[in-house]
């Protein structure tokens, strides 16, 4: 006598394996979050050739560099490297993210399979509270490890103030989500714009200043391929908390 599967649809976990979902939580937060940003502008054209047909840039738009160390969170701790392209989507300021690497499998899950972020798994150095002779924050992007691709320094100065869950810091992102389909050659799956914001609710801000180097090593993870054009700016977030907002709608890419 043969027997038909119990899994349904409606039973299916939101990423593979459905039958055992990894990552166990709808919501994410984060917690003990230390954050040093590196602010510069870019080639108008090089930035161009990484953005979709319905977002649009100024010229030689800007770009942050983020190094993220997470004490905890909703996928236990990590760090995270983020590169931002700064853009506008119908109308509305966002932030496009190229390339994105993190050092946690559950994390790379989540940003990869919902909320449609490029991530992939990298060996990020960087440590704020790791004190040295020099007096000087260091962040180190590698992949594989020993291999470097981005290298900052941070050296921190005044503390500007703190972030309070009612006067919040809110970063808007916005992720393309992507299947391919399983025919070769046939149309894509899925192709999406997903939304989403970092929602800071708590932490310090402090000032300083910032040196970024891409040592252009790689051409298999180019992060150099959206150069510095002038100077660098840095701050930095200290012992933050934040929860990322997921969205409420989607937009299909069909261009």
């Amino acid at each position: 006598m043969s027997v038909k599967g119990k899994m349904s649809r409606s039973s299916l976990g939101q990423v593979m394996p459905v039958h055992a979902e990894p990552l166990g939580f709808t919501n994410a937060s984060f917690r003990a979050v230390n954050q040093v940003s590196f602010s510069y502008r870019t080639n108008t054209d090089a930035a161009a050739a990484l953005l979709p047909t319905e977002l649009e840039i100024d010229e030689n738009p800007q770009i942050s560099v983020m190094f993220l160390s997470y004490g905890f969170s909703s996928v236990g701790p990590f760090r995270e490297y983020i590169h931002i392209i700064h853009a506008r989507f119908r109308g509305e300021e966002v932030g496009f993210v190229p390339h994105i690497f993190i050092s946690n499998e559950r994390g790379m899950l989540a940003g990869r399979e919902r909320e449609g972020y490029p991530k992939l798994l990298g060996d990020i150095d960087f440590d704020m509270n790791q004190p040295n002779l020099y007096g000087l924050i260091t962040a180190r992007l590698s992949r594989p490890a020993g291999f470097v691709l981005v290298q900052g320094l941070f050296r921190p100065s005044e503390f500007l103030g703190e972030i309070t869950e009612d006067k919040p810091t809110v970063i808007e992102a916005l992720g393309l989500r992507v299947v391919g389909s399983a025919v070769p050659g046939g149309p894509l799956s899925v192709c999406e714009f997903v939304p989403s914001a970092l929602e800071f609710i708590a932490g310090e801000i402090w000032s300083g200043e910032g040196s970024l180097l891409f040592t252009g090593a790689s051409k298999f993870s180019a992060v150099h391929q959206l150069p510095i054009v002038g100077s660098v700016e840095a701050t930095a977030f200290y012992n933050s908390s934040f929860r990322l907002r997921r969205p409420t709608k989607t937009y299909p890419f069909n261009v």
